[in-house]
């Protein structure tokens, strides 16, 4: 089996489906290669801030996320066990075409983005179940020109001007082009993940809720439509096994005394015992050649802002008009450069700023419930929450529109 077109993207997850969406919006084709034959049971990656909506919108996705059931949050709160509420920050007075976060489970925000490559399968070619075996060169074997790999047992090849690396933190293709994966930060806890009904409170009405305190964060995020909440709860690395060994019931029992507005929830835990590991990492370049890197194959980011897709689909965006640039100018190689230069120093500043907050809202033992009251005074600064909100919703960062790319094809680089 042999495909080919313009690019071949490894890794299907959000970060490749997004990338192929780019592309396939500015009228370049690809071949999508997605190691799963179906989609993920994941318990991460629920939350779309708003400027991921507005390139969502642009590549005609946000129809297929909003009829998957997507849910808008407008607000996030913050909360202490005993003091109650401290404040909170919002989205509804951002200057934004999408003035709220959307949630939506994680396997369904897959199902949404391959749902609108319905109408797009002139550019984009999904192959699932395809397992890439190793990089493809030409008879030089100094250019790369795409990928093997076997579908079922058959080889196959996938051939084009650029491969983009989304295959995860893990990236082979990274690790075979010999490109550095810095580990920034070892964080000493993780959460588990588990669902529940949602209690019956106004806080959580298009609200995210967040309890800070001396045995550090608990997130509780509404799903399905405000059904059911995602409740992400910060635990040390080391008791990882003896929380899994905890019955039901005394699970709930320790995630209501940390969130004390579980108790009105209508029924206990529905599963969700997947643990999830805190890392900061960032390759030290995206590009090589012909191959680049989006997503967590290039960076990974700790979730306490909700950050890793809204930056996979900044990369997406910005990959995509440079790529375009390059056919339509005659120098994809060169061109690829750019896309180095353009998302690497944007996205230190994120990862540096999730870095910050990660801390901060993460931090345990007995000082956080003394100083809780001064350390989130800010809440109460309108102009401070505004800022929050905008760099949270993306609003800091640059599009491929805003920064021009496509502007003058083939002329001086941004």
């Amino acid at each position: 089996m042999r495909w080919e077109a313009d690019v071949v993207i490894v890794g299907g997850a959000v970060a490749g489906a997004s990338t192929a969406h780019a592309l396939a919006s500015l009228g370049v084709s690809s071949v999508l290669l997605e190691r799963a034959e179906s989609f993920p049971e994941l318990n991460r990656g629920d939350v779309l801030q708003p400027l991921s909506l507005g390139l969502l919108d642009n590549w005609g996705v946000l129809p297929s996320i909003e009829a998957m059931g997507g849910y808008e949050v407008v607000a996030s709160g913050f909360f202490h066990r005993e003091h109650g509420f401290l404040g909170e920050w919002g989205f509804t007075d951002l200057d934004t075409a999408h003035p709220h976060q959307t949630v939506l489970r994680h396997t369904n925000l897959h199902r949404a983005l391959y749902a609108a490559f319905a109408g797009r399968t002139d550019l984009v070619s999904v192959r699932r179940g395809a397992r890439v075996a190793s990089p493809l060169y030409d008879d030089t074997g100094e250019v790369l020109r795409g990928v093997t790999g076997t579908i079922a047992g058959e080889p196959f090849e996938a051939v084009g001007q650029v491969v983009v690396a989304a295959d995860g933190a893990a990236s082979a293709l990274r690790r075979a082009a010999g490109i550095g994966f810095e580990e920034r930060h070892t964080y000493a806890h993780e959460y588990l993940m588990p669902i529940c009904p949602r209690p019956a409170v106004p806080e959580l009405d298009h609200r995210t809720m967040r309890y800070v305190g001396a045995e550090g964060l608990t997130m509780i995020i509404p799903l399905d439509g405000g059904t059911e909440v995602r409740v992400p709860f910060q635990i040390p690395v080391a008791e990882e096994s003896r929380w899994r060994a905890l019955s039901a019931p005394e699970l709930w029992k320790r995630m209501v005394a940390r969130a004390p507005v579980l108790e009105s929830a209508p029924g206990p835990v529905r599963g969700g015992w997947h643990s999830y590991r805190i890392h900061l990492r960032h390759a030290e370049r995206y590009v090589r050649g012909r191959l680049c890197l989006v997503g967590e194959a290039a960076h990974v980011i700790p979730p306490t802002v909700a950050q890793g897709m809204s930056l996979a689909m900044l990369d997406a965006d910005v990959l995509a008009a440079v790529i375009r640039r390059g056919l339509d100018g005659g120098g994809v190689e060169r061109e690829l450069e750019l896309y180095d230069r353009l998302r690497r120093p944007a996205n230190e500043l994120a990862l540096a700023a999730s870095h910050e907050q990660t801390l901060a809202q993460a931090a345990t033992g007995p000082a956080v419930d003394e100083h809780v009251l001064s350390d989130y005074a800010w809440l109460a600064d309108p102009r401070r929450c505004r800022e929050v909100a905008e760099r949270v919703a993306g609003l800091a960062n640059t599009t491929a529109e805003q920064l021009g790319i496509l502007d003058v094809p083939g002329g001086t680089h941004p």
